[in-house]
C-alpha cells in the first residue's frame, strides 16, 4: 500500500529535478514539511514554523503544485499549515472552517472529502521510479521528464500505425550506426509515443553497454545551451560536449528551425558525428520537407536516413493502449469503459493515460468501483480541457515558431511577404478555433476590423483556390489541437 509519506518522497525528488536543489536546500525547506490530508482537491502539507510556511506559499506553490499533480494524476491546491503555535489538527480545523463557506464543522467536511492515504493503493507504482538514472554516461536534457520504468519497448503498445517506428527505433537500439537507420527520423503528432521511443532506445542500449556515451537532449534545449557557451565564452566545451557522443538523441529537432546560429552549430555537430560512425536519433512534429525555415543542408541530411511517421492510434490499437496503462495503475477497467474511452480520446495517448487517473481519482473518493459516470467525467474533462487549451496566445506562439517570424512582428506594422503571411494565418487560426470577434482580434493584432476581415477573406481565397494550401491550413489546426 503506498501511504502519504511515500506519496510525498516520491514528488520531491521531482521538485528537486525541477528546482535544482542540492541535497541541503532541499532539506532546509522541504525536509520537515509532511503531506498529512489529501481531500478530492486540496493537500494540506505540516509546515514546522510561520516562517517556512511563508516561505513555501510565495516562493515555491507552484511547484509543489505541479509535482503532485505529475504523481496523482489531477491538480490539487496546495495548503501548508504552520504548527508552530498550535496543533496541526487544530490548525487544519481552522483552515477548513474559514474555507467552508457554509460553516460545516470540521468532522463532517474530513469526512466528507478526505481519505488516509495509508490505506490506499492510489498512486501507481510507475512513479516509483521517476527518479531513477540509467547511466552515469547517460546526459540528459534538463526539461526531459525522467526515466519513468514504462518507457521501454516492452511496454510501447504496437499497432499499424507506430510498428515501422518502434521496429526501426528497436533496430537501432540493437545495433546503433550498424543498420542503415543513420539518422533516424520519427515524427508525429504530440503525444503519440515518440518520446517514449527515445527513451526506450536510451534505456535498451545502456541495459547492454553502460559505458555507451549518450546525449538525450530536446531541440529548445540544445539552442539555449549553445546560447549559454556563447554568452559565458565556453563554446570549445559545449562543442566536445556534443561532439563527442557515442549517440545523440534530439527531441523535437523542429525547434532550431529559424535559428541560423543554432542550424549551423547543429550541422556541424551532425557531420562530425556521422563522419565518425555515430548514431544520431530525431524526433519532430513533422517531416523534414514540412520544417519551414530549415537550411536545405540540414534538411538534406536529416532525409539522408530513415524517416518513418508515428500516426493517430486506431480505435483497437487504443483500447490496447487503455488496457495496457490501466494495468500499470493498478486499477481494474470494465470493458465498456474501456470501449467508451477508446471511441471518445481518439488523439493522443497522454489523453488516455489522463483519463485513466482521472476515473481512479473519483472513484477512491466516492468509494465505488470504476464505471460508466466515471469515464464520462474523466472524458468530459479531457476535451473540455482541450478546448481551452486553445488561446490566441498560444495561436500566435504557434505560428511564430512555425515560421519563424517573431510574435512582435506579427503585431507591427512590417508588411514584408513572410510577415504578412504568418499574419493572415494567424488571424485566420485565431477566428477558427476561438471564434473571437473581428474587433477583438484587431485589438490583439493592433489592427482594425476591415484589415482582421481582410486577412480572413485572404486566407478563405487561398484554400478555395490551392488544395495544397487548404491542406497546410488543416494540418496547422490539427497541430494546434493535438498539442495543446
Amino acid at each position: 500500500m503506498t501511504n502519504e509519506n511515500e506519496i510525498w518522497e516520491m514528488a520531491k525528488v521531482n521538485l528537486q529535478k525541477q528546482l535544482g536543489f542540492s541535497d541541503i536546500s532541499m532539506n532546509l525547506w522541504f525536509g520537515s514539511m509532511i503531506l498529512k490530508v489529501l481531500s478530492k482537491d486540496t493537500a494540506y502539507f505540516q509546515i514546522e514554523n510561520d516562517f517556512k510556511q511563508n516561505i513555501i506559499n510565495t516562493r515555491y506553490l507552484d511547484d509543489i503544485k505541479k509535482v503532485m499533480a505529475e504523481i496523482l494524476g489531477f491538480e490539487v491546491r496546495i495548503v501548508p499549515i504552520s504548527i508552530e503555535k498550535d496543533s496541526f489538527e487544530s490548525r487544519l480545523a481552522e483552515v477548513i472552517t474559514k474555507e467552508n463557506d457554509e460553516k460545516e464543522p470540521y468532522e463532517k467536511k474530513a469526512a466528507a472529502n478526505a481519505f488516509p492515504m495509508s490505506d490506499s493503493s492510489f498512486v501507481s507504482k510507475e512513479i516509483m521510479g521517476a527518479g531513477e538514472e540509467l547511466s552515469s554516461n547517460v546526459i540528459v536534457s534538463r526539461n526531459s521528464p525522467g526515466f519513468l520504468p514504462e518507457y521501454t519497448f516492452d511496454n510501447f503498445v504496437v499497432g499499424n500505425s507506430n510498428k515501422t517506428a518502434y521496429t526501426t527505433a528497436r533496430t537501432v537500439a540493437q545495433d546503433p550506426a550498424g543498420s542503415g537507420l543513420n539518422p533516424l527520423f520519427l515524427y508525429g503528432d504530440p503525444g503519440l509515443g515518440k518520446t517514449h521511443l527515445l527513451y526506450a532506445i536510451t534505456r535498451d542500449l545502456t541495459s547492454r553497454h553502460p559505458d555507451f556515451n549518450i546525449i538525450f537532449v530536446k531541440g529548445e534545449d540544445f539552442m539555449n545551451e549553445l546560447i549559454e557557451a556563447l554568452a559565458n565564452k565556453t563554446p570549445v566545451a559545449f562543442r566536445e560536449k556534443y561532439r563527442n557522443a557515442d549517440m545523440l538523441i534530439v527531441d523535437d529537432i523542429q525547434f532550431i528551425a529559424g535559428k541560423a546560429s543554432v542550424q549551423e552549430e547543429f550541422f556541424h555537430t551532425f557531420d562530425k558525428l556521422y563522419e565518425s560512425g555515430k548514431q544520431i536519433v530525431l524526433s519532430s512534429d513533422r517531416p523534414p520537407k514540412d520544417m519551414h525555415q530549415l537550411e536545405e543542408r540540414l534538411r538534406s541530411r536529416f532525409e539522408s536516413g530513415f524517416i518513418t511517421d508515428i500516426q493517430a492510434p486506431d480505435l483497437e490499437l487504443r483500447v490496447a493502449i487503455l488496457k495496457r496503462k490501466a494495468s500499470s495503475l493498478g486499477i481494474d477497467v470494465p470493458n465498456d469503459v474501456l470501449m467508451y474511452l477508446g471511441e471518445n480520446i481518439k488523439d493522443n495517448v497522454r489523453q488516455i493515460e489522463g483519463a485513466l487517473k482521472k476515473m481512479r481519482a473519483l472513484a477512491y473518493i466516492q468509494g465505488e468501483e470504476i464505471n460508466m459516470s466515471h469515464a464520462k467525467t474523466a472524458v468530459n474533462d479531457v476535451l473540455t480541457n482541450m478546448a481551452q487549451a486553445v488561446t490566441p496566445a498560444k495561436i500566435l506562439s504557434f505560428v511564430s515558431q512555425k515560421y519563424g517570424v517573431p510574435e512582435e512582428d506579427i503585431k507591427s506594422s512590417k508588411r514584408s511577404k513572410d510577415i504578412a503571411n504568418s499574419r493572415h494565418i494567424a488571424v485566420y487560426l485565431i477566428r477558427k478555433l476561438v471564434d473571437m470577434p473581428l474587433a477583438s482580434i484587431g485589438k490583439l493584432l493592433n489592427r482594425d476590423h476591415t484589415t482582421i476581415m481582410s486577412s480572413v477573406e485572404n486566407i478563405e481565397k487561398q484554400i478555395k483556390s490551392s488544395p495544397a494550401f487548404e491542406n497546410t491550413i488543416n494540418e496547422l489546426i490539427r497541430e494546434i489541437k493535438s498539442g495543446t
